[in-house]
């Protein structure tokens, strides 16, 4: 008499994978305007505000500094997430719940790096269309940039889902499945970080820092969600699966991060 084999399925643990991501993207927005304030001080600028949506500095004295402040921010979003996945290409040993970590932090330094350009680009607000301001003709440097940005982003995103699926790992029937619930809670939890950090902003809920602030994580990291339905082309010959455990460690940290990147941060600092 033949009997079912029962196979067990790989481990996702959902308060984990929300832990990891609230540190991910609390670390890429903070560095993000953290950028923006170090190089308001580093080009003469007189730096006003740091909060964990914005940062302001005074840069009437030149125009220039007022550029190089404004485009130093996504310029080193994308050095830093070539980096990291420079990084996780040549890591060969590290933890699940470290791996994830540098794969989301490695993600949105990409995705906002190259959403600037198309941010800024279509709508002509944000750190590019400050960098290009005076530029003639405005509408040619706007298409520029919002084509250099889609270029950056499609091979970016190519490049970012490739080396999940290196390391999705697993049995066919349950990869997608397993990826979705990553990703998913992942960009929910990145959603949910920025509106905490949202209502302690001086300027309101709806204030453009905050506005700003939601609209670059649904808008850059989207892809978390609609890239699912391509995911299984990118997906490697099965292997160990990639399996997220209840992780105290990282579940601690999360407190301290968000409290601090949100309560402390996000009511801002002032100079």
């Amino acid at each position: 008499m033949l009997q079912a084999v029962s196979v067990r399925k790989p481990v996702v643990d959902w308060l984990t994978v929300i832990a990891i991501a609230s540190i991910a993207i609390s670390f890429n927005v903070a560095f993000h305007e953290g950028v923006h304030a170090l190089t308001c001080l580093a080009v003469g600028g007189d730096l006003q505000e740091y909060s964990a949506l914005y940062a302001s500095c005074d840069n009437s004295s030149t125009v220039v500094q007022g550029k190089i402040v404004a485009g130093s921010a996504p310029t080193l979003n994308l050095i830093a997430g070539t980096l990291l996945w420079i990084i996780l290409r040549n890591l060969r040993k590290q933890t699940p719940e470290t791996w994830l970590f540098l794969w989301l932090f490695m993600l949105m330094n990409w995705f906002y790096g190259a959403c600037y350009f198309i941010f800024s680009g279509i709508v002509n607000i944000g750190d590019w269309a400050v960098v290009i301001d005076g530029w003639e003709p405005i509408w040619l440097w706007r298409v520029l940039i919002t084509i250099i940005g889609t270029l950056f982003y499609i091979v970016l995103v190519r490049l970012t889902f490739q080396e999940f699926g290196r390391m999705i790992g697993g049995a066919a029937n349950e990869q997608i499945l397993r990826a979705k619930k990553i990703c998913t809670l992942s960009y929910t939890t990145c959603f949910v970080v920025v509106l905490i950090a949202g209502f302690f902003c001086p300027y309101g809920l709806l204030g453009l820092p905050v506005t700003a602030g939601l609209t670059a994580v649904l808008g850059a990291l989207s892809p978390l969600i609609w890239m699912m339905r391509w995911f299984q082309k990118f997906v490697k010959p099965a292997s160990e699966p990639l399996e997220i455990h209840r992780n105290w460690q990282w579940l601690v940290a999360s407190v301290i991060v968000v409290f601090t990147y949100a309560f402390i941060l996000g009511r801002t600092l002032y100079f």
